[in-house]
């Protein structure tokens, strides 16, 4: 098998899918620390005036 043949094969019948579950993937990771990053400014800032 060439390896052109086998890239065909893989980018034709699933690797669309495969496209979109990595672009999904990497967007719900930038969402998970964006969502902490806001949680610890939220919760950090309570704690401010006690740290001096």
């Amino acid at each position: 098998m060439e390896i052109s043949a086998l890239f065909d094969s893989l980018m034709g019948t699933w690797g669309d899918d495969i496209l979109i579950w990595a672009v999904a993937a990497v967007t719900a990771c930038i969402g998970l620390i964006a969502l902490v990053n806001v949680l610890d400014i939220f919760i950090g800032s309570g704690n401010s005036n006690e740290a001096g």
